[in-house]
């Protein structure tokens, strides 16, 4: 079967192996929870292969390391009358290993329990390191390793030092830890994940560095790999942001920045007011230009104000800027497969329309027939399907030239 799920008891003791199902669905995300969904018949000796605090590792023909491994968090009775009769269906499904940062909270003083907290020397703890992979080492340490107190440590999972990544420094109290983590990792090339380890029967935390694997690994309609492309050219929200500062009625400060480049491209004026009234600066009707709005206020605090007022015009014009949106659906083939050739975190290329853009690959949702074989097998690229797409206008844009260079031809 090109897929197997090996089951593991609460102690990551292997139990045994599941390889009749009707369903199996499941997602990898970088730095991330990814999560598992299994169908199987009830009342089977397999079906009763996992139990609470137990859990699942997926594995790849010709992978050496499982695509994923976590705890069951869910079991779901199915029966119906007509498709699941009989004993019915089980849902079983669950989070990566991943969810164990994002079940830990990042303590002020790691070092000392819940209670104690109140004698820390400060309130909050600082963070300053050579590597961003040093930096999530330490807080994994401090977290469930050596570095807390012994009833929150984790004693089978195995923790190893890096040096991926730049230099990281930050402030914690109270965060997230798995939270916090994407946070650093997304600007330093780094990334970590938990997977469970078969020989030593633990799971290990393993911090790496992004791969540029954009020279071999190519997506493209002429490849055979390459399923769908849809790309977007949107026109700007906003090209002209009014902020409204300080002061009262007549008195009241307003500064405009106009996206000139935009209006012509497009051919339209979109005019938005943003309420800035913690910008403390009123108009002099004398000379309508910005003064203090408060008389404490030093030529210091002016002129940050004066800067504050600048930010806030150019961040509101560049939400509302024109947008272009590149998304592109893979599929696997005999040449280029997920989990053998590439992996989350890895950074591709996609080939179409005459333009190449490359990106990282964060996520890949999986479903597998009762057979083991793959029914689809979707990657994401770049930040498509996120709340926030990254704006690639100017790739869009080239893509679109192109595109009527050949339809003139024709």
């Amino acid at each position: 079967m090109p897929y197997r799920v090996e089951v593991f008891d609460k102690d990551l003791k292997r139990v045994g192996e599941i390889d009749e199902w009707i369903s199996l669905d499941f997602t990898v995300r970088l730095r991330q929870e990814g999560s598992w969904k299994l169908l199987i018949k009830d009342g089977t000796p397999q079906s009763q292969l996992i139990e609470k605090g137990g859990g699942v590792s997926i594995w790849q023909e010709g992978v050496p390391k499982p695509l994923l491994s976590g705890q069951v968090e869910s079991f779901q009775k199915y029966w119906t009358s007509v498709q699941h009769t009989g004993p019915g269906s089980l849902y079983i499904s669950g989070k990566c290993h991943n969810s164990l940062a994002y079940r830990r909270l990042m303590f002020p003083d790691p070092s000392r329990p819940v209670s104690e907290q109140y004698l820390s020397r400060l309130p909050n703890r600082w963070v300053n390191e050579p590597s961003a992979g040093h930096a999530i080492y330490k807080e994994l340490l401090a977290a469930f390793g050596a570095g807390t107190v012994p009833d929150r440590r984790i004693g089978n999972v195995v923790l190893t030092d890096s040096a991926a990544g730049k230099a990281m420094g930050g402030v914690l109290r109270w965060d997230v830890l798995g939270e916090r983590l994407e946070e650093w990792c997304e600007k330093r090339d780094v990334a970590y994940r938990f997977i469970y380890n078969a020989e030593t029967q633990k799971i290990d935390a393993e911090i790496f560095a992004l791969r540029d694997l954009s020279k071999s690994v190519r997506f493209s309609p002429e490849l055979g790999n390459l399923r769908e492309c849809i790309w977007t050219l949107s026109a700007p929200k906003v090209t002209r942001a009014i902020i409204g500062c300080s002061g009262e009625n007549l008195e009241r400060y307003f500064f405009q920045k106009i996206d000139s480049a935009s209006e012509a491209e497009w051919g339209m004026q979109i005019e938005r007011l943003i309420d800035q009234r913690d910008i403390q600066l009123k108009v002099d009707r004398n000379t309508g230009l910005p003064v203090k709005a408060e008389a404490s206020m030093t030529a210091e605090d002016v002129e940050a104000a004066k800067y504050a007022v600048q930010v806030a015009a150019t961040d509101a014009l560049r939400e509302g800027e024109k947008n272009g949106n590149f998304q592109v659906y893979p599929i696997d083939t005999p040449d280029c497969q997920f989990g053998r050739d590439y992996f989350v975190g890895d950074k591709v290329t996609v080939a179409v329309d005459g333009t190449e853009y490359s990106d990282v690959v964060r996520e890949v949702v999986i479903s597998v027939d009762d057979a083991g074989n793959t029914q689809d097998v979707a990657p994401k690229i770049g930040e498509q399907g996120s709340g926030e797409p990254l704006n690639l206008y100017k790739t869009v844009y080239e893509m679109q030239k192109k595109l009527r260079r050949l339809e003139a031809r024709v």
